[in-house]
């Protein structure tokens, strides 16, 4: 088994005091001087660990967003292994990871195994830890770009047993992290029941993503056991940013959790 990392360790290590938020930039959504005011902003609130990816990518932007969160603020942060275009990216070692995902209720072949194995080398090469990783679509009332490129058959809220099993079978396959995602534009946010479940029967690192928009919607998940949320929408806006805020000072009430 391949050893932990040190983005990894360091993510286990956040969740020992507390769940956390990863903010998620999306490079198409910023320049290098909106991204630096958005990176300044989110230091102040105490975030030192960020994930950056998109569906459909530009890889100058990509790259100019990662080398300005490692080089100027030391950020980790962790992208995402749904495009073979990111096998161009240049990583930093011990800085940078790679969710190494397989999108398990996905109908394309490509992300189930294709883009695996058409980037484990360039992923090797370049510096990324791999963070092995299970990446489920759960409805959420929409069906954007990445539904559509992954041809998801989406979990239905109604049946949480179906997130269970899917889980147990990452698990069971080798995957430390499970990400519950809906897709950009979600009209919902993550149902807590299947939160809950997944972190009381499994030893997943569980991380909803999509649709939280509100303190109300991320207390639910820490209140539900999520280790950690992605947000990014939230983060486009100075609104969005003032909520943000509050969710991290929020977060800190909760327990944290042993991985290591």
């Amino acid at each position: 088994m391949k050893k932990i990392g040190p983005v990894e360790r360091k993510i286990y290590e956040l969740r020992q005091e507390h769940p956390f938020v990863i903010p998620q930039v999306d490079p198409d959504k910023f320049n290098s001087d909106t991204v630096t005011e958005l990176f300044s902003d989110i230091r102040e609130m105490g975030i030192n660990h960020i994930a950056v990816g998109g569906t459909i990518l530009d890889m100058t932007s990509f790259q100019k967003i990662v080398d300005i969160a490692v080089k100027d603020f030391d950020f980790t942060l962790v992208t995402y292994m749904t495009n073979t275009a990111i096998g161009l990216l240049q990583g930093y070692s011990k800085k940078t990871a790679v969710y190494w995902m397989t999108v398990l209720n996905s109908e394309n072949p490509f992300y189930l195994r294709d883009s695996l194995i058409m980037c484990s080398i360039a992923v090797s090469l370049h510096d990324f830890e791999p963070l092995p990783t299970a990446y489920v679509f759960d409805d959420r009332g929409s069906f954007m770009a990445a539904n559509w490129l992954a041809r998801v058959v989406p979990v239905p809220r109604e049946e949480q047993s179906i997130s269970l099993s899917i889980a147990l079978a990452a698990e069971f396959s080798g995957s430390r992290f499970y990400i519950m995602a809906g897709g950009s534009e979600s009209k919902l946010h993550p149902p807590a029941d299947h939160v809950r479940l997944l972190t009381k029967e499994t030893d997943l690192f569980v991380i909803p993503t999509s649709g939280i928009r509100t303190l109300k919607h991320a207390e639910e998940m820490f209140e539900a056991g999520a280790d950690a949320i992605h947000v990014g929408r939230l983060i486009e806006d100075k609104k969005g940013l003032d909520i943000l805020s509050k969710i991290v000072k929020s977060s800190k009430k909760y327990p944290g959790k042993e991985f290591l």
